[in-house]
C-alpha cells in the first residue's frame, strides 16, 4: 500500500464506516464536507437567476417580467424543487457526519445504516437536486434567444416555462431561499470540516 493511497488506507481502517465507504462503489465518494460544498455551489447558481432573468431581451421581460422578483413564471416551481432536494439532502449529509462524530466508535449496523442514508442523500441531492438545477437552467437560458426562440419551442409541443403559474411561486423568493441555503450550507461544510480535523487528530 502505498503512504498516500487514500482508497487502501479506508478499505484497512478500523472505522467500519470507513470500510464501508471504500468497499462501496459511487459516483459520490467525497467526503460530506466537500458534498455540502458542491450541493451550496448549486444554491448558488439557483441563487443567480433573478440576474440573469433581468437580462433577458426587452420583449420577452415586458411580455413575462415586469417585475423579476414578484414574477412566477412555471420555471420558477422547477428551481424550487430544485432547492428543495439539494438543501434538504445537504442537511441529511450534514446529520450524517454528526451523528458519526458524535458516536464514535460506531459498530457495523450502526455505521451500515449511515452509509445508506448518506448514500440516499446524495443519490437525491446529487441526481435528483442537480437534474432539477440543470433543466431550471436550460430553460432559463433559452430566454436570451428571445421570442423567436421561444415561439419555435411553442411550436415543437414544449411547454411555456415563463407562463405564470398557479402555484404563487416567485422568482424572488427562489433566489433568497436558494441563497440563504448555499450559505447555510458552507457554514455547515466548514464545521464540519474542522470537527473531522480534530476527531482524526484525537
Amino acid at each position: 500500500m502505498r503512504p498516500d493511497d487514500p482508497i487502501a488506507k479506508r478499505v484497512l481502517s478500523d472505522s467500519p464506516y470507513e470500510r464501508l465507504q471504500a468497499r462501496q462503489f459511487s459516483y459520490f465518494a467525497q467526503p460530506i464536507d466537500r458534498k455540502l460544498a458542491l450541493q451550496s455551489y448549486l444554491l448558488f447558481a439557483l441563487a443567480a437567476l433573478l440576474p440573469i432573468i433581468a437580462v433577458f431581451p426587452p420583449g420577452l421581460r415586458r411580455a413575462y417580467f415586469a417585475d423579476v422578483a414578484a414574477a412566477s413564471p412555471k420555471v420558477a416551481f422547477i428551481a424550487l424543487v430544485a432547492v428543495v432536494f439539494v438543501a434538504g439532502t445537504g442537511v441529511g449529509h450534514a446529520i450524517v457526519e454528526h451523528v458519526r462524530l458524535r458516536l464514535r466508535p460506531l459498530d457495523e449496523n450502526q455505521a451500515r445504516e449511515l452509509v445508506t442514508f448518506e448514500t440516499l442523500c446524495s443519490m437525491l441531492g446529487f441526481g435528483t437536486g442537480g437534474f432539477a438545477t440543470l433543466s431550471t437552467y436550460v430553460l432559463v437560458l433559452m430566454g436570451f434567444g428571445g421570442e423567436r426562440l421561444l415561439d419555435s419551442f411553442l411550436a415543437l409541443g414544449g411547454g411555456n416555462p415563463f407562463a405564470p403559474s398557479n402555484l404563487g411561486v416567485s422568482v424572488g423568493t427562489v433566489t433568497v431561499l436558494a441563497l440563504v441555503s448555499g450559505v447555510a450550507l458552507q457554514v455547515l461544510s466548514a464545521h464540519l470540516h474542522v470537527r473531522a480535523m480534530l476527531a482524526a487528530a484525537e
